[in-house]
Order: C-alpha cells, then structure tokens, then sequence
C-alpha cells in the first residue's frame, strides 16, 4: 500500500518551447500533496520550548489506525526534530459527517510518554497538534508555550523544491513551515502551511534574515533567506527523500 500512496505524487510534464527537441528543457513537476488531510504534531519539553527533541516514534490505535501515513506516504512514523505530520490515506479520508478519530502516543528517550487524540474532520484539511513532554521522573508543572509571533507587513513566499541527482525535477511542496532568525540560535517556531509551495505570512521582518525548515520522510530540510519585498522566491534542496522514488 505504502508504494501506491507514494505513486500518487501529483506529477506535470512542462512542455519545451516551440522550435526546440522535445526532450529539450523537459521538466517533471512534483506536488507532495498526496495525504490530503494532515495533522503537524509539534514535540517540544514542557520545561523549556528552546531544547529541541531530535528524535522520537509515534503509535496510532483506532479503527482504521494502519491508514496512517507520514507525509511522504511511509508508514514509519518517526519524529525529527520535534515535527512529524502524519495523515490518513485514500481508504480512510473523512467524509461529511463521519470524521475520522485516533489516539497517538508520543515516544522520545528521556521523557515521559505521552498520548493524544486527533480528529480528521472533512471541513479541515490541515491541523497542529501541540505535544508538551516532561521529563522522566520530573514533577508535572504547567508547560511553558513561546512567545506569539510578531505581526508585520504580509509577505507571500514561493518554494521550490530541487534534486541535486535529478535536474529534471521541479517539486512543489505541500508542507507546514518553520522558521527562526539566522544567527539567533533559537529554536524553530511554526510558521505555517505551505500549498504546492504558497504561503502568506506576516511574521517576517523586512530586511531580516530567516531560516526556513520543512519535515519530510523523516528528514528536514532547509534553505535562508533574506526578506526584502512583498514577494520571495525560495529554493530548497530536497535531497532524495523525493527524487528517489521517480
């Protein structure tokens, strides 16, 4: 089943222009978005938001619990850097009126396990899920969350994947972002969904310097970038998480 959800990564060949060889300038155009309902589940340590959890695993139980894809249509569902998003496949999208609900238990070394429900509705095709972990053996105190994000002029951001192994490939990632200030050493924060590669926001400052940073298959990938206009193009190396499979 896994092969066939990977299968349908939404592809579109860019036809040459006229008066050169067909093959010539030949582009395949991939869309990630192929787990149409999503859940981003964010793993930080209850005491401290700026410690990063590198790594953890994920369980789902619930009726239709071996529906459950990570992003890239695998079904291992291991955490990196405190993100996964998981989702569940064509057999088990909800429909109108009959959502689709699951619990998760959230595993990462060092602290203690931690469970949530999620609920896939028809009317929401992406959520966030906040998972505060204390650490084994800690007293249970309140989490402490981040500060809100600052609010600026809107700036609209165009990501384009790319394989250094496949020029031929152009990726438009359907992914939740994050981001932090190049050099500030902070932790990431969620910036927000990202539609085969659009987002708008307004979290970024003019003139500064960002480090962008999307979750993929278990691996993350990133790409800086100056904000200097109203509009700016990003490219990301995607390495082969994508290209791999064309």
């Amino acid at each position: 089943m896994m092969k066939n959800i990977k299968k349908l990564l939404f592809v579109l060949l860019l036809l040459p222009v006229a008066c050169k060889k067909p093959t010539e300038d030949l582009k395949i155009v991939v869309d990630t978005d192929i787990i149409k309902y999503t859940a981003l589940i964010h793993v930080t340590d209850a005491s401290n938001p700026e410690v990063v959890l590198k790594s953890g695993t994920l369980s789902v139980s619930g009726d239709n619990a071996d529906d459950i894809y990570e992003i890239s249509g695998n079904k291992q569902l291991n955490i990196s850097n405190g993100v996964i998003t998981i989702g569940p496949g064509p057999a088990a999208v909800p429909v109108a009126g009959k959502p689709e609900t699951y619990s998760v238990q959230v595993k990462v070394p060092g602290y203690n396990t931690a469970t949530k429900s999620i609920t896939f509705t028809a009317d929401q095709k992406q959520q966030v899920i906040n998972v505060a972990l204390s650490k084994t053996g800690s007293v249970n105190s309140i989490p402490v969350t981040q500060k809100p994000l600052p609010v600026y002029d809107a700036v609209s951001l165009n990501f384009t994947g790319t394989c250094s192994s496949r020029p031929d490939l152009v990726i438009r990632p359907s992914m939740y972002v994050f981001f932090r200030e190049t050099g500030s050493g902070a932790a990431y924060q969620y910036l927000g969904y990202m539609e085969s590669g659009n987002m708008t926001v307004t979290a970024l400052e003019k003139g500064k310097t960002y480090d962008f940073q999307v979750t993929y298959d278990g691996q993350n990938y990133g790409t800086t970038q100056q904000i200097n206009n109203e509009s700016e193009s990003l490219t990301i190396n995607m390495g082969s998480a994508i290209c791999n499979n064309f």
